[in-house]
């Protein structure tokens, strides 16, 4: 809808004033989640009902999240639609859940600092982790000598593998929280991202459209 009509504020003032109809019924609430078969009609248009795409994919290492590079693989060498960008971005080596789209919307919402997108991974250390980091995590970890991390949670799962959970994106952060405290990170796999779990099915290097659930999650 936005591709047709403007941008997001447009949009929802169309939507809030009786502007838009869906399935030929008045929607006036801008919380609607839009179904790929919906019928949607402005001022005797018919709008494209999904005008983004949404992806998740599992990405590989060797891998950048970026468009593309003079010396590095990029990961959307990938997927066909070469307008899509991804939301947050993992380290070369790290594996994992990314999402990617050509919304520019999206960014806003789940990377700015201050709206605290949910991510989980599962972390392999060099070093036995000790249940004494749970608590180390959870009072936040200092990084880069100064820099006190947001509190994040860490469940041990055997002795060189735990989930960590965070609520922000500094730069390998995992690895220099890990660093902080004596360890070393071995592998790294995003497995969550803002309440979207990593689909098992997929291998590395593959994608998938997300669910309408999934996008829901987002928007």
């Amino acid at each position: 809808m936005k591709n047709k009509l403007g941008n997001v504020k447009k949009c929802k003032t169309l939507i809030k004033h009786g502007m838009i109809k869906v399935n030929d019924e008045i929607i006036t609430n801008t919380k609607y989640l839009i179904k790929k078969d919906d019928k949607i009609i402005y001022n005797n248009l018919m709008l494209k009902a999904q005008p983004f795409s949404y992806y998740m994919m599992n990405k590989p290492t060797g891998y950048i999240c970026a468009n593309r590079d003079i010396k590095e693989k990029c990961v959307i060498d990938l997927i066909d639609n070469k307008e899509c960008y991804c939301l947050g971005r993992l380290d070369k080596d790290t594996t994992g859940l990314l999402v990617i789209t050509d919304d520019p919307t999206l960014s806003k919402k789940l990377l700015l600092p201050q709206n605290h997108s949910e991510k989980k991974y599962l972390v392999k250390t060099k070093e036995i982790l000790n249940n004494n980091l749970i608590e180390l995590f959870k009072s936040g970890i200092i990084i880069d000598q100064d820099i006190k991390c947001l509190p994040a949670k860490l469940e041990i799962i055997d002795d060189h593998h735990c989930f960590v959970t965070i609520n922000e994106g500094k730069y390998h952060q995992i690895k220099k929280m890990f660093l902080s405290c004596n360890n070393q990170v071995i592998s790294l796999k995003r497995i969550a991202f803002a309440g979207i779990k990593l689909d098992e099915d997929l291998n590395y290097g593959e994608y998938r459209n997300l669910t309408d659930k999934e996008l829901k999650l987002l928007v």
